[in-house]
C-alpha cells in the first residue's frame, strides 16, 4: 500500500522565527546554534543515538571516543548549516561568492557552451543549500532544481523563495519528466541532491554504501539518459566556518554509452568517498538506513 502523506502544516510561529533570525548577522547566528547545540545534544540528546548508531555502523573500525568526537562534530556542523541556510535569505550575491569559491567552473561550461544540458548531482555534505545559491549566482545558464515539499506550507513556501533567489527554476521531483520534455531546447544545468532514502512504496535501486545495503532514488540515472545530459558531481569542501569550496567532476560525459545501473554506481562511489574523507560534513542527524531490502519488498 503507497504511504500516504501527512498533510502540510500551517502553523505561522516557524515561519515568524525563521524571518526575524534571517535579519541577524552571521557571527551571531553562529553564537546562537552553537548554543543550541549544547541545548539539544548534551543536554536533550535530541537524536544523539541517531547519530552515534549511524557512525558506528558506517565506521565500525573507529573506537567509541572517536565516534563520539566525530557525532558532536558532525551535529554541529548541521546546525551550522542550518543557521547559515537561514541567513542566506538576505545575503547578496557578492557576499555568498565570497563564502562559497568555484575551483573549476570550466568543467560544467565546457557542455553547455557545446548547447548541451548537465545533470549536476551533489549530496547532503557540506552546505548543499548555499551550493545551489553559489551555482545560481555564478553561472549564466538557467538551472532546474529538483526538490521534495516539505510538510510545512510555511517553511516550504521559505525555502522555495531561497532556492529561487537567483533565478533557479523548482521542479516538484514528480514533474521532472514533464519539465525535461517542455525545456529541451536550450542547454541548462539540472540540479539534484540525490543521496536521501526514498519511502519504501518509491521506486529505487540498491546498492552497498558506507559498508550497509542501501537505497537510493532510481530517477538519478532515469533523467541522465532521457535527458541525454553528462553526468557531473558536485563535491563541496568546507574550508572553515562559512566558508566552502565547490569543484566538479564529470563521472559521464556520454551516459548513453554506459551500462544500465552504472551511472548510479558511479555516483555512489563518489558520495562515499567524500564522505570517507570529510564524515564531520555529511548530514548523519537523519534517518537514513530505515528499512531493509526485505522489508521494502513486501
Amino acid at each position: 500500500m503507497p504511504t500516504q502523506r501527512p498533510a502540510a502544516s500551517t502553523t505561522r510561529w516557524p515561519v515568524t522565527l525563521v524571518r526575524l533570525l534571517a535579519h541577524l548577522p552571521l557571527p551571531l547566528l553562529y553564537l546562537l546554534a552553537d548554543g543550541l547545540f549544547t541545548l539539544l545534544y548534551d543536554i536533550a540528546r535530541y537524536q544523539r543515538q541517531l547519530v552515534l548508531d549511524n557512525l558506528r555502523a558506517s565506521f565500525p573500525g573507529r573506537s567509541d571516543a572517536a565516534v563520539r568526537r566525530l557525532a558532536r562534530s558532525a551535529y554541529r556542523n548541521a546546525l551550522h548549516v542550518l543557521f547559515e541556510t537561514i541567513a542566506a535569505l538576505h545575503m547578496d550575491r557578492d557576499q555568498l561568492l565570497r563564502r562559497v569559491s568555484i575551483e573549476n567552473p570550466e568543467e560544467l561550461e565546457q557542455y553547455l557552451r557545446r548547447g548541451r544540458s548537465v545533470l549536476a548531482v551533489a549530496a547532503h555534505h557540506g552546505n548543499w543549500e548555499w551550493l545551489q545559491l553559489a551555482c545560481a549566482a555564478r553561472f549564466d545558464h538557467p538551472i532546474d532544481a529538483l526538490y521534495k515539499p516539505i510538510d510545512h506550507a510555511g517553511l516550504d513556501a521559505l525555502l522555495r523563495r531561497l532556492r529561487s533567489r537567483f533565478g533557479t527554476r523548482l521542479v516538484p521531483v514528480g514533474e521532472v519528466l514533464k519539465a525535461l520534455l517542455q525545456r529541451r531546447g536550450g542547454a541548462r544545468i539540472i540540479a539534484l541532491v540525490a543521496d536521501q532514502g526514498p519511502r519504501p512504496d518509491e521506486d529505487k535501486v540498491w546498492h552497498s554504501f558506507l559498508g550497509r545495503d542501501t537505497a537510493f532514488f532510481a530517477g538519478t540515472e532515469r533523467i541522465a539518459r532521457i535527458a541525454r545530459a553528462p553526468l557531473v558531481f558536485v563535491h563541496m569542501q568546507r574550508l572553515a566556518r562559512g566558508r566552502y569550496r565547490i569543484r566538479f567532476e564529470t563521472l559521464a560525459a556520454s551516459p548513453s554509452e554506459l551500462p544500465e545501473g552504472e551511472l548510479m554506481a558511479r555516483y555512489v562511489r563518489t558520495v562515499e568517498q567524500q564522505v570517507l574523507a570529510s564524515p564531520q560534513d555529511w548530514l548523519w542527524v537523519y534517518k537514513r538506513w530505515k528499512y531493509g531490502r526485505a522489508a521494502a519488498a513486501c
